[in-house]
């Protein structure tokens, strides 16, 4: 199941398997933690990563554009991972794609990466904490706020689960009463996976789909 409609905070939603969510009635495609950048970051430290990530989530987000053909993309924070000189190759791919899409708007809701690189240079709008839309705040970091459902980013949410003896920590869709969690989508994301809880919704991102888990 490549994607799963869901009903949350009184409206209609559509989760991904590529790690994304459509709010259909806004024509707004959300993603988190893109980390554009951290393979570089990465490498300048001694760490032996490969490249091409950027080119890969680039590709990535230009299948779920051609799929939704949203005219916004939000982006709930850690756009890029760490500062970097403006000549660097992979913030010259992120400017040429954004180039591409120059028709859609684009905003980030800063998160504790970005305060190392301006993403306005890359042509995105930037929010400094959090964004409200109708009844729904965006935000980089988890927060309970009274009378606003609040979806997030920053965890790196996951689950784990059990097939007989073997165990798998997959990315996951967290949605609890009064907030939510998007899974990271950057490629170089680890995660972070807590047991369910009551009345916790989940949606793990698995290689062959979406799998609702049961809580």
């Amino acid at each position: 199941m490549i994607e799963s409609r869901i009903r949350l905070a009184g409206d209609s939603w559509t989760l991904h398997a590529d790690r994304a969510m459509y709010w259909p009635r806004h024509k707004a495609l959300l993603v988190t933690d893109v980390h554009f950048g951290k393979g570089s970051v990465l490498r300048r430290s001694g760490v032996a990563v490969p490249t091409g990530q950027t080119a890969h989530d680039l590709a990535r987000l230009d299948v779920l554009i051609a799929h939704y053909r949203p005219t916004r993309v939000f982006v709930l924070g850690d756009l890029v991972h760490g500062a970097a000189p403006l000549d660097a190759p992979w913030i010259q791919q992120v400017n040429a794609w954004r180039q591409r899409h120059a028709a859609i708007t684009m905003t980030l809701i800063a998160g504790n990466h970005d305060r190392h690189f301006d993403a306005r240079d890359l042509s995105f709008e930037v929010i400094p904490e959090s964004l409200r839309i109708d009844n729904i705040l965006l935000r980089h970091e988890p927060a309970t706020i009274e009378g606003r459902y609040v979806l997030a980013g920053h965890v790196h949410p996951g689950i784990m689960l059990h097939d007989g003896w073997r165990k798998h920590r997959l990315p996951a869709f967290r949605f609890g009463e009064h907030s939510g969690l998007l899974p990271a989508f950057g490629t170089l994301t680890g995660l972070h996976e807590t047991p369910p809880t009551p009345g916790e919704r989940i949606v793990a991102v698995t290689p062959a789909g979406l799998v609702p888990v049961a809580t």
